[in-house]
């Protein structure tokens, strides 16, 4: 996990944005899906600006759009495509994919040899001293399986401090150098939610875990301003291009800063709901800032908490030790005091989202918001568990009788499902790991993102996953307890109208409906009149429309 830098101002801040678009448009000549309830297929689609204008037979939008004077409406011709609500990804880390783009990238290396040569081919080009950074090593797709030590970057970085962090984004790797300039030796203490992992003579192996990763943030050298507002420029562009038209960004207050900065200069191609870090709350509260605070393109949505850490590390927080094992994974927050954050927040009004992927940390997560239940919906907050990877069976039913949302990303579970089988074993996983559809029983709604760049931002490839179980690089392999899988059509709900749900945006996004925002995505098959599931893999977005603009693509 990066820490941001502060925002940049693009080259036209300053200046007024770009006025809204104001032509008209009437999209036709293929399948138009509004998602809504009482009209779920028209023939016609108008556009007046941002906003959806018309809805219905080619006749009626045409007749609708056209001027007193006679000005008819351009025509849009789908091509036999398929007309959607843009999809929404409801948990990114988009800052930190921005400056994966830029940094070293070892995401897809299959030994410790090969994320070794990459960082020494980066390396070679650095002058000494200056750190390396970068992320995305696995070492659950290594042979053996162990984690790496401060040696084995020595040997790949002798020249530079180095520090990556891992896929999950919840261990850090840092060689002996980077140990040095960060300060932490054999007598340096383990923060409050945090281990500093050490070999059989105290001494620290370079393996930073949870909290302790916050040490990194001290010492690394940040991105400018420049480089962190051309990442997340870049960022959204690669967002857009795969049919997104917005996202629920976890990443923090510089990102906010620097979203604020491209939506100024009018540069800005997707809407951002923030989840701040709950340490700011105070801040929120004193300020009177609610959930849903902000403009058209960027708001604040809420507050974000971790309770634990991650499965791929075996930080996630368990009632019952991981198999062949006496851990129990790490607490990052306490539940007492998770609890009295929830009670602040709802004073406030302000949605909290938490990060929560073991079952005691789940537990805790239901625990505290049935504790402020009355508050929370005198408040119309909607509270939301991010990653909710297993639950023990008692807590599924809860998730639903406290209205809350379920943030989870498909394309994890595929991704998972060797180490959930070997950390958690087959009868915890098989009675609420990555339970979707046992979720949808309850009454929850489900919120479909990709937690990148921990995973892909494709959300055709989050749909595969959720409708399969399967991954779609290995759609050959037998799905992964395939009870749990959803609907195509619950599948885009969670990237569309549940998404827009979550946020409490399902006013303006979500369905295609007279009067919502012209968010649109433009896809080559018609996906939802396919029986086959495979048809997704085969799908190419053609175009993504953000407030009635094209931002990738043209028809």
């Amino acid at each position: 996990m990066m820490r941001e830098s502060r925002a940049a101002t693009p080259e036209r801040a300053g200046q007024p944005p770009a006025a809204p678009p104001t032509e008209r448009l009437v999209f036709h000549g293929g399948v138009i899906r509004t998602l809504a309830a009482d009209r779920p297929v028209v023939e016609a689609l108008g556009v007046i600006g941002d906003r959806i204008a018309a809805v219905g037979s080619r006749s009626e939008v045409e007749a609708a759009l056209t001027t007193g004077d006679g000005r008819r409406p351009r025509p849009v011709d789908l091509r036999g495509g398929l007309l959607l609500p843009g999809f929404v990804d409801s948990h990114t880390h988009l800052g930190s994919f921005g400056l994966r783009l830029s940094l070293v990238d070892v995401d897809g290396a299959r030994s410790l040899e090969d994320v070794c040569r990459r960082v020494a081919a980066f390396a070679a080009d650095l002058p000494p001293g200056r750190w390396v950074r970068g992320g995305g090593w696995n070492k659950n797709a290594w042979p053996g399986g162990r984690f790496p030590t401060r040696h084995d970057l020595d040997r790949a970085a002798p020249r530079n401090p180095a520090a990556l962090n891992s896929k999950d984004g919840h261990t850090w790797w840092v060689n002996t150098e980077g140990l040095r300039l960060l300060g932490i030796g054999r007598d340096t203490p383990d923060p409050p939610g945090g281990e500093i992992e050490r070999d059989a003579d105290g001494e620290p192996t370079g393996i930073l875990k949870e909290n302790a990763g916050m040490y990194l943030a001290k010492a690394v050298e940040q991105p400018s301003s420049e480089e962190y507002a051309r990442c997340m420029t870049a960022a959204a562009a690669a967002a857009n291009r795969r049919g997104l038209v917005g996202v629920h960004d976890m990443a923090g207050r510089e990102s906010l800063r620097v979203y604020q900065a491209l939506d100024r200069a009018g540069v800005l191609t997707l809407r951002v709901w923030m989840y701040l870090p709950d340490e700011m709350l105070p801040n929120l509260s004193a300020a009177g800032l609610e959930g849903g605070f902000g403009g058209a393109c960027v708001r604040i949505a809420g507050i974000k908490a971790f309770l634990d850490g991650a499965l791929g590390s075996q930080t996630a927080d368990m009632l019952e030790p991981y198999e062949g094992s006496d851990r129990r994974g790490v607490t990052v927050m306490p539940p007492e005091v998770f609890r009295d954050l929830v009670a602040r927040a709802a004073a406030a009004r302000l949605p909290v989202a938490v990060h929560a992927i073991g079952d005691r940390a789940n537990r805790s997560a239901l625990d505290a918001f049935e504790a402020s239940l009355d508050a929370s919906r005198a408040a119309g907050l909607r509270h939301r568990v991010e990653h909710a990877q297993l639950f023990h069976p008692d807590d599924l039913p809860r998730v639903g009788r406290l209205g809350l949302v379920a943030s989870v990303q498909p394309i994890h579970a595929p991704s998972d499902r060797d180490i959930a089988d070997n950390y958690w074993g087959p009868r915890r996983c098989s009675r609420g790991a990555y339970a979707w559809r046992s979720l949808l029983q309850t009454g929850a709604r489900l919120a479909f993102g990709s937690d990148v760049p921990v995973e892909t931002l494709d959300p055709l490839q989050g749909l595969y996953a959720a409708v399969t179980r399967r991954h779609p690089e290995d759609p050959s392999r037998e799905p992964w307890y395939p009870e749990e899988s959803v609907s195509l059509e619950d599948a885009v709900r969670g990237y569309t109208v549940w998404s827009a749900w979550a946020v409490g945006a399902e006013g303006e996004l979500g369905t295609l409906e007279e009067g919502k925002m012209a968010d649109l995505v433009v896809l080559s098959e018609d996906i939802l009149g396919r029986s086959d599931p495979e048809v997704l893999l085969r799908t190419e977005v053609v175009a993504t429309l953000v407030g009635g603009r094209f931002v990738h693509g043209e028809l």
